[in-house]
C-alpha cells in the first residue's frame, strides 16, 4: 500500500473524535517521579522535558503546576512543529515541588496526554566520607517525615569503578533507604532533609558515596587512579578505583543531568587511629577536591565537616587542622560542622559494631542539626550551584515494516542503548527506548524513552470462517487505521473471503502493518427433502411422523432439531439444515397435516352422595360410548368407576374413529377426613407397684372408645397394658387408633416369712424374694438390709422385703408376721453347733462381731490339729472337719477382746 499523508480534514476529524483524556496520544517519559533539579542563585533551573506523541501535532505544550510550594507556569509550548513522534524542551520554573502536565495542539484543538507528579526545583547534594557519612542499619537513624526528601533507593556494592547503574527509579527517603551508591540507610540525612526543606521551601535530593573505614589517604590514591590498600592491617586492597570511584559515578551519571549544589565531606576518625599530620590529610582531602573539579568539569562546591573523635583515641587536633586548612585553601569550600563534641561517648548499646565511632539514636539527630546549622545564609549565597543539562534528543525515522530507526542528535564520546548496543542509530521494533550519551569526561545524559508503537493487532466480532450470505466486523487496536481492502477506520465489515491487514501510520507516518487475518466464507448446504412416515390425516390427541434426509443438524419450523419430529398439530411443516460449517440450507418441500374433530361431549353422574368419611366410597357413570379414558383415576376403561380419593374426576370417551372427546363435567368428590386421633394422657405413672392404680384420659371434646370395651373419656387402668383409643366427630366419622400408652405394673415382693436358722440368725424367706429389707426389733429399726441378719438382743422381729425397679420406682410387701427371740446368756456369747456332730460339720457363731479372731482345735491333752484366723465374726462360719479323727476336742476362739473354749465331739462315739 502506498504512504499517504493526513489531510487537514481527516487531522480535524481525528480530534474531534478523540475523548480529551487519550493518555497515549502524548507522553512524558523525562523526568521520571521524584528527580530533583538544582536551583541557581536567582531561584530557578530550566526543566528539560521530553517524551513522545503518536498524532501529527503542530505544538507540544506543557503546565508546571505546584503541589507544594513553587510557582504555576500555565500552558509553555516547549516544541514548535515536532517531527517523527520525539519531543524535547525546557522550561524555566521557580523552586518547588510539582505536578507536570502535557498536552499536544493542532490549531486550536489539543489532546491532553500523560504528565508526571513529584518533580523539584531545589537542592542536590552528593555525600562522602566514610562510615559516618555511609551510615548503617538499625542504629535509630530516622527516614525524612517530609515527601520532598528523596533518593535513589538503589545501594550498590559495585566493585567496578566508575560503573554505569540501570536507570533508576527515585524514591523518598525512607529509614531503610539504600541511597545510591553505598549509603546503608538514611543516617541523619533524612532529618537533614527535614530541615533543609521546612527552613528552604524546596525539595532535597541525596547521593551518598560514603565508604566505611576508608581513609583520607585511600580516597586520595583512588582519584589518582591507585588501587589502595586498607591502613588497618595494609593486607586488603580496595577494589580499583574505590573509594573514590563510587563518588565519581554520581557525579558523572546523575550530576550533569540533575545538577548539583555541593558535596559533603564527612571523614577523619580513621586518620586519627593513624596519626595523620596536618598537612597530609589536607593535601589528600585537597587532592580529591580537584579531582572531583576535573572528572566532572565543574567548579563544585564541597562542605567539609571538622570530624575526628573516637571512644579510644578521642580527637586529633592535627586532623581538625587539616579539615580547616582545605576550607581556607581550596576554594569553593565551606566548613562543615564540628561533630566531635556529638555524643560522647559513642558505644551504640546492642551493637556488635560497638567501637565507639558511630552516632546512634539521639546523636543521629544532633548530627542532622550540625549539618543543618553550617548550611547558612552564607553557605546558600556563595557556593557555586551547578545548574542541569538539557539531556540529548532523538530524531526518529521510518525504519522499514514495523520498526522505526531512532538516532541521538549530536555528537558524543560513547552512546549505549538500553534495548543494547552504541550505535548513534537503532532500527528497532515495538517497545521503550532509550539512549544514555556520554561526553569525554563521562559525565552522562539521557534522551527521553520513545515508545515505538506495538503493531496493530485485529479482533474479530466472531468467527473468522461463516456461511455465504453472512458477513464479520474488524476492529483495529488504532482509530487512524488503513486496511489491505482499501477501507479507512478503527472497524470494517467483510462478508467475501480473503486476507486482511491492518496498516497504522504513526505521527511521522511510518507504517505498522498487523499480521493477516484470513477470513473464508463457506457455501451453504443443499435443501433438504422432508417426508411423511405417518397419516397426513388423523385424530387430535394423535400424532404422525416426520423425517428429513440426512444431513447434519436439522432445524425444523417447529424448533426441533432430531431427523424425525412427532407431529400432533395440524399445519404445513418444512425444515432447513446445517452442514459441518455452521452454514444451513434453504428450506425444504413443506408438508400439509389434517387433524380430525373429536366425539361429543359426555356427561358424567354420581351414584350417591359426592362427600363420605375417608373411608367409604362412591361410583361415577357416564353417558353411553364405544371407549372411556378417566382423568383423575389411573387404569380405569369402563363406563362406570369406583372412588374413594376427593378430587375432580371426569372421562373423556372415544368414538367410532378411535378420536377422543373432550373432557366431560368434573364432578368433585369431597372425602371427610378422619378426625385425628386423640392423645392419651396419665393421672400419673404409668410404671407402678401392683395394687396400686392409674387414669387414662383421651384429649379432645370427641366421645372415645377404648380398646378394652371403655366408651368414657378416662378410665381407671390396674393391669399391664398398651392402651389406646378412636373419637368420632360431627361427621360419624371414626378417627384411627390413638398412639399406645403403655401401662406396666410391677410384681411386689412376697410378705417375708421369719425363721430363726441359727443361735444368733434370723431369716426372712419368700416365694419372691426382695432387693433388701427393713428390720425391725420391738418396731425399732435394725441393721443389715440383708435377708438374713444376726440377732443379738432378746425381742419381737418382724421384716418387710422391697424390690428396686429402674427410675427409682421401689415396691414393698407387707411386714412379715411377728418373730419372738430370747437371747442365750449361758454360753458365753460362743455357740458351736451340732454338738456332737456326727457329719464333722460344725457351724460357729458369737454373739458379738470380734475381729482379728484366731479358732483352734486341739486335743484334750493340748495338742494343737488346726488353725483359721477369721477377720470378723459377723455371721455364722462353717467348717468341715472331716480328715480329723472322731472323738473329743477342745474348740477356742480367741481375739484381743475375747477368748471363749468348747468340749466339742466329733463323729461317732
Amino acid at each position: 500500500m502506498n504512504k499517504i499523508r493526513l489531510s487537514t480534514t481527516l487531522l480535524n476529524f481525528i480530534f474531534l473524535m478523540l475523548p480529551a483524556l487519550a493518555l497515549a496520544q502524548v507522553q512524558i517519559t523525562f523526568p521520571k517521579s521524584r528527580m530533583v533539579f538544582q536551583r541557581n542563585g536567582g531561584n530557578e533551573a530550566s526543566l528539560w522535558i521530553g517524551g513522545y506523541y503518536t498524532l501529527p501535532f503542530t505544538r507540544i505544550q506543557v503546565r508546571v503546576e505546584p503541589m507544594d510550594g513553587g510557582t504555576l507556569v500555565d500552558w509553555t509550548t516547549i516544541q514548535e512543529n515536532p517531527k517523527g513522534g520525539a519531543f524535547a524542551g525546557s522550561v524555566t520554573v521557580k523552586g518547588g515541588w510539582y505536578r507536570l502536565k502535557v498536552r499536544g495542539l493542532q490549531g486550536e484543538q489539543y489532546i491532553e496526554g500523560g504528565g508526571v507528579e513529584r518533580i523539584g526545583v531545589g537542592e542536590v547534594f552528593v555525600i562522602a566520607g566514610q562510615s559516618n557519612s555511609q551510615g548503617f542499619n538499625n542504629y535509630g537513624g530516622p527516614g525524612a517525615g517530609d515527601d520532598r526528601v528523596s533518593c535513589v533507593n538503589f545501594g550498590s556494592n559495585n566493585d567496578q569503578s566508575p560503573f554505569d547503574p540501570n536507570f533508576p527509579e527515585f524514591s523518598h527517603l525512607d529509614a531503610d533507604s539504600r541511597i545510591f551508591p553505598r549509603g546503608y540507610s538514611a543516617w541523619g540525612w533524612g532529618r537533614l532533609g527535614d530541615r533543609l526543606v521546612s527552613r528552604l521551601g524546596v525539595p532535597v535530593l541525596f547521593f551518598n558515596a560514603g565508604w566505611q573505614g576508608s581513609s583520607s589517604k585511600n580516597w586520595r590514591e583512588s582519584a589518582d587512579g591507585i588501587q589502595t590498600t586498607e591502613e588497618y592491617t595494609n593486607t586488603e586492597k580496595y577494589p580499583v578505583g574505590q573509594p573514590y570511584g563510587n563518588l565519581r559515578t554520581a557525579l558523572n551519571y546523575y550530576i550533569q543531568t540533575l545538577g548539583i549544589r555541593a558535596i559533603l565531606w564527612h571523614q577523619g576518625e580513621a586518620d586519627n587511629q593513624f596519626n595523620r599530620s596536618t598537612d597530609d590529610y589536607a593535601a589528600n582531602v585537597t587532592k580529591i577536591v580537584q579531582k572531583s573539579r576535573e572528572h566532572s568539569g565543574k567548579d563544585i562546591s564541597w562542605m567539609v565537616a571538622r570530624v575526628s573523635y573516637s571512644d579510644p583515641n578521642g580527637t586529633d587536633g592535627n586532623i581538625i587542622a587539616g579539615q580547616n586548612k582545605v576550607i581556607q585553601t581550596a576554594g569553593n569550600v565551606f566548613a562543615g560542622p564540628n561533630t566531635d563534641a556529638i555524643q560522647i561517648p559513642r558505644g551504640a548499646p546492642g551493637h556488635p559494631d560497638n567501637d565507639g565511632v558511630h552516632f546512634f539514636g539521639n546523636g543521629l539527630i544532633q548530627f542532622a542539626e550540625a549539618w543543618d546549622a553550617s548550611m547558612d545564609n552564607n553557605f546558600f549565597q556563595n557556593s557555586r550551584p551547578q545548574s542541569p543539562t538539557a539531556g540529548a534528543t532523538l530524531t526518529v525515522s521510518c525504519g522499514g515494516t514495523n520498526t522505526l530507526s531512532l538516532r541521538v542528535d549530536g555528537g558524543f564520546n560513547s552512546i549505549n542503548w538500553d534495548s543494547g548496543g552504541n550505535a548513534q542509530s537503532i532500527t528497532v521494533g515495538s517497545g521503550r527506548y532509550m539512549a544514555t550519551v556520554k561526553d569525554g569526561l563521562g559525565n552522562t545524559r539521557f534522551t527521553a524513552p520513545y515508545q515505538v508503537p506495538n503493531r496493530p493487532a485485529v479482533t474479530a466480532s466472531g468467527p473468522t470462517t461463516f456461511c455465504e450470505g453472512g458477513n464479520l466486523t474488524l476492529t483495529s487496536t488504532y482509530d487512524n487505521t488503513f486496511w489491505s481492502n482499501n477501507a479507512t477506520g478503527k472497524t470494517i465489515t467483510v462478508s467475501t473471503a480473503g486476507n486482511y491487514r491492518a496498516v497504522y501510520r504513526d505521527a511521522g507516518n511510518c507504517e505498522f502493518t498487523s499480521d493477516e487475518l484470513p477470513v473464508k466464507v463457506n457455501p451453504l448446504p443443499a435443501p433438504p427433502t422432508a417426508r411423511n412416515l405417518g397419516q397426513a390425516r388423523f385424530c387430535d390427541r394423535l400424532s404422525t411422523t416426520l423425517e428429513s434426509t440426512d444431513a447434519l443438524v436439522y432445524n425444523w419450523s417447529t424448533g426441533e432439531k432430531s431427523k424425525q419430529i412427532e407431529v400432533r398439530k395440524g399445519g404445513t411443516y418444512s425444515l432447513t439444515v446445517t452442514d459441518q460449517n455452521g452454514c444451513t440450507s434453504k428450506e425444504s418441500n413443506q408438508i400439509p397435516i389434517i387433524v380430525d374433530p373429536l366425539p361429543s361431549r359426555p356427561t358424567v353422574t354420581a351414584g350417591g352422595p359426592t362427600t363420605f368419611c375417608a373411608d367409604q366410597n362412591v361410583a361415577l357413570t357416564s353417558t353411553a360410548e364405544a371407549g372411556y379414558v378417566w382423568e383423575g383415576v389411573a387404569g380405569q376403561t369402563g363406563r362406570s368407576i369406583t372412588i374413594n380419593v376427593a378430587g375432580n374426576y371426569l372421562v373423556r370417551t372415544r368414538n367410532i374413529y378411535g378420536c377422543l372427546s373432550d373432557p366431560s363435567n368434573t364432578i368433585s368428590i369431597r372425602v371427610n377426613p378422619l378426625p385425628t386421633p386423640p392423645t392419651l394422657t396419665a393421672s400419673g405413672s404409668t410404671t407402678f407397684c401392683d395394687g396400686e392404680r392409674v387414669t387414662l384420659t383421651a384429649s379432645g371434646s370427641l366421645k372415645a372408645f377404648w380398646n378394652v370395651g371403655d366408651s368414657t373419656q378416662s378410665i381407671v387402668a390396674t393391669r399391664s397394658n398398651t392402651y389406646t383409643a378412636r373419637v368420632r366427630d360431627a361427621n360419624g366419622c371414626l378417627s384411627p387408633p390413638s398412639a399406645g400408652l403403655v401401662v406396666d405394673v410391677k410384681p411386689v415382693p412376697t410378705v417375708p416369712i421369719l425363721k430363726q436358722i441359727g443361735t444368733y440368725t434370723l431369716e426372712a424367706a419368700g416365694t419372691r424374694q426382695g432387693d433388701y429389707y427393713r428390720w425391725e426389733r420391738d418396731n425399732a429399726v435394725v441393721d443389715p438390709r440383708t435377708s438374713i441378719i444376726k440377732a443379738n438382743q432378746t425381742g419381737t422381729y418382724r421384716a418387710r422385703a422391697f424390690l428396686a425397679y429402674d427410675n427409682g420406682l421401689v415396691c414393698a410387701s407387707d411386714f412379715s408376721a411377728p418373730l419372738a427371740f430370747t437371747l442365750i446368756i449361758d454360753n458365753d456369747g460362743l455357740s458351736v453347733y451340732p454338738n456332737p456332730s456326727p457329719t464333722k460339720e460344725i457351724t460357729i457363731e458369737t454373739l458379738e462381731d470380734i475381729t482379728n479372731a484366731t479358732v483352734t482345735l486341739t486335743t484334750l491333752s493340748g495338742q494343737v490339729l488346726w488353725v483359721a484366723n477369721v477377720t470378723t465374726f459377723n455371721e455364722r462360719k462353717y467348717w468341715n472337719f472331716s480328715t480329723v479323727p472322731s472323738g473329743q476336742y477342745i474348740l477356742t476362739v480367741r481375739s484381743p477382746t475375747f477368748k471363749v473354749s468348747k468340749r466339742l465331739l466329733i463323729g461317732g462315739l
